[in-house]
């Protein structure tokens, strides 16, 4: 009760904060968001929004294999460059993402065959031609995403399928067209799936022992109200322990994970979430100054968040700023901190 009258008294005196105050300001680690190219040419609010509140930009889709390479003699860098130039417009840091994934692949690679040399010589082009052509304007790049299922074990893949040292490859050839950029490994899920922990924390001993570049962890963050605190804690600080930059990569905390078709979005349900904001974000304030990479929201606000459309749950509110992209209280939580 004396969480939810709490959650009560911010929403009340909530129109009383400052509207000229932003949430990338209050913290001395980038504060991002992904985004979506179109939304940001035909959506006022949706960019004003983007331009004042992060100072970090990563793109939702649009450098992606399938939308980036589409055809094997084409590349499409058209969308990725308004980003890069949204980002440079409004002084913003630009993230990759991403440069290998078992999702959206074009066709035809799905359809590619030849031996592991054609294999290798197939992939090394995709990473090296995008890495180049975005060299010296993103800070780092998600190199592989999301290899693990949640045994352990490797994802299948085309990509394990055809080149059994994909991910050592991948980073060594990603470092090599752009050497200064930071190179990270990005995965959701891991709180309560230890054995997929385990296999992460196994991956970077083996490519930090054969001197393969890694510089990164991207925890995506996907979570909901339930998520136990004690796991989320305990797989932030095995990722912190490695050393390595951590990035709290796609963040947002569902309401409803459940899709429950009558779910209200009530003072309950606003307090549990704004408590798992505090944790993950003070959690975050924890690691060490020099591995802060930086917190990143998974797109900007409820009306844009993937949730809706991939698990059909129109019911879903899973970040800082409404339908309407006003603040909501779980915004002024963390912007008073």
């Amino acid at each position: 009760m004396k969480n939810i009258l709490c959650c009560l008294l911010l929403s009340l005196t909530y129109m009383a904060y400052s509207q000229d105050r932003y949430i990338k300001d209050q913290y001395t680690f980038p504060i991002g968001a992904s985004v979506n190219p179109r939304l940001l040419s035909t959506n006022e609010a949706y960019r004003n929004l983007a331009t004042s509140e992060f100072n970090s930009i990563t793109a939702e889709n649009h450098m992606k294999m399938m939308l980036i390479h589409p055809d094997s003699e084409l590349f499409d860098f058209s969308k990725g460059d308004e980003l890069i130039q949204f980002a440079r417009d409004n002084n913003k840091r630009m993230h990759g993402h991403t440069l290998v994934w078992h999702n959206q692949v074009p066709a035809w690679m799905l359809a590619f065959s030849g031996d592991l040399q054609a294999w290798e010589n197939m992939l090394k082009n995709h990473i090296q031609t995008v890495a180049k052509h975005y060299q010296g304007q993103v800070s780092g790049w998600d190199v592989v995403n999301e290899a693990f299922l949640d045994d352990g074990s490797l994802r299948p893949s085309i990509w394990s399928k055809n080149i059994p040292d994909y991910i050592a490859k991948s980073f060594q050839w990603a470092h090599e067209a752009d050497p200064n950029a930071l190179l990270f490994y990005n995965d959701y899920g891991q709180d309560g799936k230890p054995k997929k922990m385990e296999a992460i924390l196994n991956l970077i001993k083996d490519l930090q022992a054969r001197q393969i570049p890694i510089h990164g962890l991207g925890l995506q963050m996907h979570i909901n109200i339930s998520a136990k605190n004690e796991d989320i804690r305990r797989v932030i600080e095995q990722s912190t322990s490695t050393g390595l930059a951590i990035h709290f990569s796609e963040l947002d905390v569902a309401v409803n994970p459940q899709n429950d078709s009558t779910f209200v979005y009530n003072l309950a349900a606003k307090e549990a979430q704004m408590q798992k904001f505090n944790l993950v974000f003070n959690a975050y304030r924890a690691i060490p100054k020099q591995q802060q990479y930086g917190i990143t929201f998974w797109n900007v606000s409820d009306r844009d968040t993937w949730l809706r459309g991939y698990f059909k749950r129109p019911k879903e509110y899973p970040l800082l700023f409404d339908d309407q992209y006003h603040r909501k209280p779980v915004y002024s939580n963390l912007l008073y901190p």
